[in-house]
């Protein structure tokens, strides 16, 4: 009872739950039959890069043989039909590797202010991601980038490069800074926020081609979501962030030669 009543008051614990009914809700979302439509009329498909509505067309199979363009239509309109599920998936994603950084904020925050500096984190956190997202998918959509299982081997070749750089350590390394949280008023919540926009810079810098390879790779979304983030999770929270980059490395490059050899099949 003891060991329950203390897990019960973890300060991240709602941060956690969260998590985890994020995962719930996007396994229902893709358990739902390709192009099910809501009753707002959107529709979802599922494909390489996220879960999209309607106005976001052909992402197809890429590793299946599939060569079809990534296309971004609708204007605002598709847009913030599509910014949910970017967050949802940044949260799923990227919340499970920066729980040492929440802790962080938490434990160093008052408690009648602790969820709500925990909330802040997030939110600048995740803000990082979703504007990454948006920006990589309006890219792809505006060059007709096409997904086939080539561009899917060059774009884990090419994550599995990143992995070996200096600036992919020092990244990782930003990705465990810590600094002064103000105490309350508006500087604690600038100074949360400012840490959270920063900690969230950090992971894009340390991570952003490992997450480039979700516009290509043709497998399943979420069973390359579920490996990406195991593989970040791992390496963020790793006693020797080296080695495990290089891990990361070694399995990334793996999946590229996977990825030749169904091209040339």
């Amino acid at each position: 009872m003891t060991s329950l009543a203390a897990f019960a008051r973890r300060p991240t614990l709602w941060v956690e739950a969260g998590v985890v009914l994020t995962w719930g809700l996007l396994v229902l979302a893709f358990a739902l039959p390709t192009g099910a439509a809501s009753a707002s009329g959107s529709q979802w498909s599922q494909g390489p890069l996220w879960v999209c509505v309607t106005g976001m067309t052909g992402m197809g199979s890429g590793l299946a043989g599939h060569a079809e363009h990534l296309v971004l239509t609708g204007g605002s309109t598709s847009l913030a039909g599509t910014l949910p599920m970017l967050a949802l998936m940044a949260v799923a994603m990227m919340v499970p590797p920066t729980m040492p950084a929440i802790g962080y904020v938490a434990v160093n925050s008052f408690y009648w202010r602790r969820r709500r500096a925990v909330l802040e984190f997030v939110i600048a956190f995740v803000g990082i991601w979703v504007a990454y997202n948006v920006a990589v998918l309006g890219a792809l959509g505006s060059a007709g980038v096409a997904s086939s299982s080539l561009a899917a081997a060059v774009a884990l070749a090419l994550a599995a490069l990143w992995q070996l750089t200096p600036a992919k350590r020092r990244a990782l390394q930003a990705c465990h800074r810590t600094r002064p949280l103000p105490p309350k008023g508006w500087r604690a919540t600038a100074g949360v926020a400012g840490f959270g926009l920063r900690n969230g810079v950090a992971c894009l810098a340390s991570c952003w081609a490992m997450m480039l390879t979700m516009a290509f790779v043709g497998l399943p979304s979420l069973v390359w979501m579920a490996a990406l983030t195991g593989l970040i999770t791992a390496e963020r929270l790793s006693q020797k962030p080296r080695r495990a980059t290089r891990r990361v490395g070694a399995a990334l490059a793996t999946a590229a030669v996977a990825a030749v050899a169904i091209a040339l099949l």
